[in-house]
C-alpha cells in the first residue's frame, strides 16, 4: 500500500511537468524511434498515426534479450486470450530478468488493469513512465483509471500528456474533451 501511495505521488509529479517536456521524453538510444515519435506528433491522418504507432510498438517490444522477447510473445498471447493472470506471471519474470525494460512494466500494468487492480496497475504505470515518459498508452490508461476513481483533474492531465505525444490517440481525445468542462469550467 505504501508503494502505491509513492507511485501515485510520482505520477502526480510527472503530471505537473509541461506537456512539451513530456512529449520530448528522454533522449532515446534509438534515433529511428525518436524520428517515429516526431512523425507521430505530426501525423496528418488517423491512418498515418496508427501505422506509426504500430512501428513504435514493434520497436519498443524489442527488449534486447531473446529470452525476454520469447516471454513477451507468450505474455501478449495470454493477454489476447483474456488470461491476465498468466500474463502477469510471464511479465513478472521478464521484469525480474530485465527491470529496465519499460514495455514489460507497461504490459503488466495492462494486465492488472484488466483485472481491475488499479493500485498495481498505477504502480506499474509509474515504473513504465519512469523508464519511457513517451509511453502515451500508459498516460491514457492512467487517465482512464483516474477518471474511474473520480480524480477528474489528474485524469484530464494524464490524457493531455497522452495527446501531446500522440494527438490522434483513439479514445483519448474524446475522454479529454469530456473532462475539459469538469476541470476548466464552461465559457461564459
Amino acid at each position: 500500500m505504501r508503494f502505491a501511495r509513492f507511485a501515485h505521488l510520482f505520477l502526480i509529479g510527472l503530471l505537473a511537468l509541461p506537456a512539451s517536456t513530456m512529449a520530448q521524453g528522454r533522449p532515446g538510444p534509438d534515433p529511428a524511434l525518436d524520428h517515429l515519435y516526431d512523425r507521430l506528433a505530426k501525423a496528418q491522418s488517423d491512418k498515418e498515426a496508427r501505422n506509426i504507432a504500430i512501428a513504435i510498438e514493434r520497436a519498443e517490444l524489442q527488449s534486447g534479450s531473446d529470452t525476454a522477447d520469447l516471454l513477451m510473445d507468450r505474455a501478449l498471447t495470454a493477454l489476447q486470450a483474456s488470461n491476465p493472470d498468466a500474463a502477469i506471471k510471464l511479465l513478472s519474470a521478464i521484469i525480474h530478468l530485465r527491470p529496465g525494460y519499460a514495455e514489460a512494466w507497461n504490459k503488466r500494468a495492462t494486465a492488472y488493469f484488466l483485472k481491475k487492480d488499479y493500485t498495481r496497475s498505477i504502480a506499474d504505470i509509474a515504473q513504465t513512465l519512469s523508464r519511457n515518459p513517451r509511453e502515451y498508452g500508459a498516460w491514457s490508461g492512467l487517465g482512464v483509471m483516474l477518471s474511474d476513481l473520480g480524480d477528474k483533474k489528474h485524469a484530464y492531465e494524464a490524457f493531455q500528456k497522452a495527446l501531446a505525444i500522440n494527438p490522434r490517440l483513439p479514445g483519448a481525445r474524446k475522454a479529454f474533451d469530456q473532462l475539459r468542462t469538469d476541470v476548466e469550467g464552461r465559457d461564459i
